[in-house]
């Protein structure tokens, strides 16, 4: 797990989802930035990226630097988010325009036109991506903030979800990773600088919960170390 500080731009990572003091503290981004994180070099590390006004800055190392690559997509006030769209093993950059539910994904980390534009979700909805059926390729997804229910799919395309389900309460984060190394994502929600972890994309209670952060970080994941 890890959080990020919008208010300065702190992260704070931890290699095993238990309570206690992140192993990596650093300072990458600005206030009012939004976090991202994937695997951009196909090296099986997860590391860190911030979305501004439109541009994203990725980083292929979780340490103090300048951005290894930047470049545009998408407008301000979009949703940045990220995933291995075509299973190639490198995680590629998309945005969710939370104003019209609109995901657009790139197969590319660089400027350019979206190969894959589709809607899911409502107005005001979060976009979240992950393997949620174990194919080796992410999908996208969408947690409905007002009210805790969450819409999974298995194909990047406009359509009805292949997963509905509730897990998490009005004004909750969402959070999504491979908590148990089977190879497929499952969700999570972050309240009140806990996380609330669950190894399947089912109703029922967290298999894992812990405490990082303060109230106000907003919640990221990744394979920080590359370790199972």
């Amino acid at each position: 797990m890890g959080v990020f500080r919008p208010s300065n731009g702190l992260l704070y990572l931890k290699n095993l989802n238990v309570t206690g003091f992140a192993d990596v503290a650093i300072n990458y981004g600005l206030g009012g930035d939004y976090p991202v994180v994937g695997d951009w070099d196909g090296n099986g590390t997860d590391t860190i990226g911030i979305y501004r006004n439109g541009v994203f800055y990725l980083r292929n190392s979780n340490t103090l630097g300048f951005a290894d690559l930047v470049f545009a997509f998408g407008t301000p006030g979009d949703q940045p988010i990220a995933g291995d769209w075509d299973g190639n093993g490198t995680d590629m950059i998309g945005v969710y325009r939370r104003s019209t539910g609109a995901f657009y994904l790139r197969n590319n980390n660089a400027s350019g036109v979206p190969e894959m534009s589709f809607y899911l979700g409502n107005v005001g909805d979060v976009g979240i991506a992950g393997d949620w059926n174990g194919d080796g390729t992410d999908t996208t997804g969408v947690f409905r903030p007002s009210n805790g229910v969450i819409f999974l799919k298995n194909t990047n395309a406009t359509g009805f979800a292949d997963v509905a389900l509730n897990y998490g309460l009005p004004g909750d984060q969402p959070v999504v990773g491979d908590w148990d190394n089977n190879g497929t994502t499952t969700i999570g929600i972050y309240r009140n600088a806990r996380f609330y972890l669950r190894n399947s994309n089912t109703n029922g209670f967290a298999d894992i919960l812990l405490d990082l952060g303060i109230v106000g970080d907003m919640p990221i994941a990744g394979d920080w170390d590359s370790l199972p």
